[in-house]
This record gives structure tokens, C-alpha cells and sequence, in this order.
């Protein structure tokens, strides 16, 4: 292998935006997904547009055609013609984005010119180009022609950054794979520091080729695409590590396996991670995340499927149970890590649900488990409060206010039973309290409106109320009786979740 040594030169834009269309600039495998914002893309222009330096770009030359690309779109090139992108990715991908129009920039010559997100103001404006167009050569014509003399002039200067602009780029050349990765894990992009996961991905990818872009990534696409979003990779990881030395006291990285291990963890990783979202999805009827905001809360109960799969004895009831208790007890919004270490450690018991709350007991030094009516006295920013007001409203079977039932429909709408509208600027904030949420659809929020509870309740069958936990005390719906109101339904929240533990925990000494 000859030795070593980085190359510096310089491309132009439209040169690196056409090897990466091409296949002849691949992203690796280990590099990390695309994170930037859009928000991004106009600065990013505006920058080059002015002259203003963005930086390097990274490159790696390799003639290794084991070499895994991180995506398939577009598509590598087979062979030693690629160079691989180890630093730049973000800005890249922006620009190329922008120039294939999936991110949609416009542009107004107008004072000095300015770049903007296309959004409904500015998408038919007279003034405004769509930055896509001026890279189009017909397009450019077209526009340029109607275009005044200045405004014709600022136009061919956005098109001069792709022409003309030129980015220095450093070649790494003589460097092995190895030698990739590591640099790749030193370098910082545009001030968004590597996470663990970032790292943890690039370290698993160096030991073991194909494993992220092959077996990974597809899977955890499929989970984000079926609505569980914020189920991420080093929740996967946790799970994939634990299955794989299940006996061990220590956490062992996932790169230290041999890759047989590795795959069949993996494969049972994935096997009761599609089990647990299934009966998330039957039993409490998530199809997304959007109440369920926590994936750690999620990594316990994957952990024990996958653990007690081979004895086909899952008790599903007894795991949501939990799963419910710890989060009316935030168990995860604290030191998340320790949290999740200790429950991990639970999780290799005899009885890991006896030691899960075991726990949460320790956790609430000694107290009791259950919710009382003041765990729904906080306001929206409480997620485990809300997640266990849904289950609370869930398991009394909870209907939309035209009788519908609610749990797995896509589209939940949090109702204000007190509409915001109804108090004084200053205290507005009084009516985000979880007790003054009901989970209702988007046309029971649309045809009530602004209405007071006082009118639009009292033409709500009683049971309909009954599954949403609200009071069916008319004289609780008046105006000066919001207090008491609140009061009541906390207490018939706490009531049913309760309800839903005993009947999940019947064998459990919860409250």
C-alpha cells in the first residue's frame, strides 16, 4: 500500500455536484445520515453567492471494490473511479438537492438579492426564482429574457456559483479503511459535532462491512416509515448488544463481535422490535409516536420479547403494564443512560418484571407506583403524564365526540375541553394543563371551535364522556368552575389508569 498523504486542490461546484450524480463521489458507509435542516440551504447559498468561504471538503481515494456506499441514490460506481466523501457530506447533498428541487430555494434579485424556502408567499410572487430554473439552461433563458437589466445580472451570478465557485478539497490517498473511519470520526461538520450514534455506526461499519447499509438502515427506514420515528439506532443498538452477551454484567461494543453473533442479534433484534410495535399498535393503538414520545421507553420491552421469544410465553399485558408505570414516574427523563443500564440489568432476572419494578420502587424511594390526581396536574411539556392520560382515556375505551373510536387512527388531535380562546392573554398558558386535554379527531376540533364546554358538552351522549374521563356534573362545565372541573377529571384519570395497572399487574403489589 503506498504511503499515506493528503492531496490539496480545489473543484468547482457544478464539477463535484456532477461526480456525485454520477456515482464517481459516493457517501460511505459509515458516514452519518443527512441532518441538516432546510433552513440551511438558503444561508448555504447566500454564503456562496457572496464570495464567503464554506470550507473544505473531505475525500477519501481508495481502490477497494468491497467498499459499502451508504445509500443507493444516487448510485456508486463499481471500481477505483470513486472517491468517497468523508467530510462535506451536508453541504453536498443540500446543494444537490436544491439543484434537483427536492428542497425548493427561491431567489430575489432585490436588494442586493436574498434567498428564501419557497412558501406561499413568495412561490408565485412576481420577483422570486426558483433556484432549480437557473441551473436549467432553457429555464435561464426564458427567465433571463422577461428579466430587467439589474435583475438579469444578479440571476447570472447565482448561476455563476455553480459555474465558477471553486471549494477547496483535501484527496486522502495511500489511507486504508481504517484510516477513513478514524478521520471521519475526528472531523467536525459546519459545527454539528459527531453523536454517539454517528460514532458508534462509523466504528460498527470499519469492523463490519455492509452490516450498517445492508442490514441496519433498511430496517430502521421501515420502522421510521411505519410511524415509529423516534425508535432511533442506538436504541437498536442497546437491544442488539444486550440479545448478543446476554449473561455478560458489561456492555460489549457491537464492533468487538465476531459477525456471526452479531447478525443472529440482530435477526432477533428485529424479529421482537416488529413484535412490540405490533402490539402497540393492537393494544393501545399507536400507529405513530406522536403520544408514545419516548423509544427508550420502548428498548425494555423489545429486550424481553426478544428474551422470552424462544419459550413463546411473551406476556404482553404484564410488559405494557410496566411500561405504563414508568411513565407516570418519568422514569426516563432524568439520567436516561443509568436509568436504562439498571432496567437493562433487570432485564436479565428470573422475574425481570418483579425487578423492573423494583426499580421504579427504588426510583421513587419506596413510594407507591400507581398515578394519584396530582401526576395530571402538569402541563403539556409532561410526556409521561400525557402518555398515561391517553392510556387512562384508552382503557376506558376512549370515542371521539361524534362516537368514533379514536386509538389507531392516524391523526389525533389534543382538544382543549377549555378552549384557549376563552382566557386572558396572561393566563392563557392555565388552559395547557394535561387534565384540560382530550384526545378527540380533527372534526371534533373543527366543528366545536371556540365553543364553551357548558354548550357543546351537554350534547355528548354520557358514555362517549365517560370514555374520555370528563366529569358528566353539568354544573362543572360552567365557566367559574374550571378549577373543580380539572379537579375532577385528574381524579377520574388517576382512577383508570390505575384501573388499566391492576388489570395488566394483577399479581404485582402496585398500589
Amino acid at each position: 500500500m503506498p504511503e499515506p498523504r493528503l492531496n490539496v486542490a480545489s473543484m468547482k461546484i457544478y464539477e463535484i455536484l456532477e461526480d456525485y450524480q454520477t456515482g464517481r463521489l459516493a457517501v460511505p458507509e459509515f458516514q452519518r445520515d443527512y441532518v441538516w435542516r432546510k433552513s440551511k440551504a438558503p444561508k448555504l447559498l447566500d454564503s456562496l453567492y457572496r464570495g464567503y468561504p464554506v470550507s473544505s471538503i473531505l475525500l477519501w481515494e481508495a481502490d477497494d471494490p468491497a467498499i459499502t456506499p451508504r445509500r443507493n441514490e444516487p448510485r456508486a460506481l463499481k471500481g477505483p473511479t470513486v472517491r468517497w466523501l468523508i467530510d462535506g457530506q451536508q453541504r453536498v447533498m443540500t446543494l444537490h438537492r436544491i439543484r434537483q428541487g427536492e428542497i425548493e430555494v427561491m431567489f430575489n434579485p432585490s436588494n442586493g438579492g436574498q434567498f428564501s424556502l419557497v412558501n406561499a408567499a413568495n412561490r408565485n410572487q412576481r420577483g422570486w426564482f426558483c433556484v432549480a430554473d437557473l441551473w436549467d439552461d432553457d429555464r435561464y433563458r426564458q427567465i433571463s429574457s422577461d428579466a430587467t437589466e439589474s435583475a438579469a445580472r444578479c440571476l447570472e451570478n447565482v448561476r455563476r456559483i455553480f459555474k465558477e465557485y471553486e471549494i477547496p478539497v483535501v484527496n486522502m490517498r495511500g489511507h486504508n479503511f481504517e484510516g477513513a473511519v478514524e478521520a471521519f470520526k475526528r472531523i467536525n461538520t459546519q459545527g454539528v459535532r459527531l453523536g454517539s450514534n454517528d460514532i458508534q455506526s462509523a466504528e460498527i461499519a470499519a469492523k463490519h462491512s455492509r452490516f450498517i447499509a445492508k442490514e441496519v438502515l433498511p430496517f430502521l427506514e421501515e420502522v421510521h416509515g411505519n410511524g415509529f420515528d423516534r425508535l432511533t439506532i442506538m436504541h437498536l443498538f442497546r437491544v442488539c448488544a444486550f440479545l448478543a452477551t446476554p449473561d455478560e454484567r458489561t456492555r460489549t461494543p457491537l464492533r468487538d463481535l465476531r459477525r456471526a453473533t452479531l447478525l443472529e442479534a440482530w435477526k432477533r433484534t428485529t424479529r421482537a422490535t416488529e413484535r412490540v410495535i405490533g402490539a402497540l399498535r393492537d393494544r393501545f393503538g399507536f400507529v405513530d409516536m406522536n403520544v408514545l414520545w419516548s423509544g427508550t421507553l420502548v428498548v425494555p420491552l423489545i429486550i424481553m420479547v426478544a428474551m422470552q421469544e424462544t419459550e413463546n410465553k411473551v406476556d404482553f399485558d404484564e410488559a405494557l403494564g410496566w411500561m405504563a408505570l414508568a411513565a407516570i414516574r418519568h422514569r426516563y427523563t432524568g439520567s436516561v443512560d443509568t436509568a436504562l443500564t439498571q432496567d437493562l440489568r433487570a432485564c436479565r432476572r428470573d422475574d425481570p418484571i418483579a425487578a423492573l419494578l423494583k426499580n421504579l420502587r427504588d426510583a421513587e424511594k419506596g413510594g407507591e407506583l400507581g398515578a394519584g390526581p396530582g401526576d395530571f396536574q402538569a402541563n403539556l411539556g409532561d410526556r409521561g403524564a400525557m402518555l398515561a392520560a391517553y392510556i387512562a382515556c384508552r382503557h376506558r375505551g376512549m370515542k371521539s365526540f361524534r362516537g368514533q373510536a379514536v386509538a389507531g387512527q392516524a391523526q389525533i388531535d389534543r382538544h382543549h375541553i377549555w378552549p384557549r380562546r376563552h382566557f386572558d392573554s396572561d393566563k392563557r398558558h392555565l388552559a395547557d394543563t394535561v387534565a384540560n386535554i382530550a384526545f378527540t379527531l380533527e372534526e371534533d376540533n373543527r366543528s366545536i371551535g371556540a365553543e364553551i364546554p357548558e354548550n357543546y358538552l351537554a350534547k355528548i351522549p354520557p358514555n362517549v364522556l365517560d370514555s374520555q374521563c370528563i366529569p358528566n356534573d353539568r354544573d362543572l362545565w360552567k365557566g367559574d368552575a374550571k378549577e373543580e372541573f380539572w379537579q375532577e377529571r385528574r381524579r377520574l384519570l388517576a382512577e383508570a389508569f390505575n384501573d388499566f395497572v391492576r388489570k395488566h399487574l394483577p399479581h404485582r403489589k402496585i398500589l
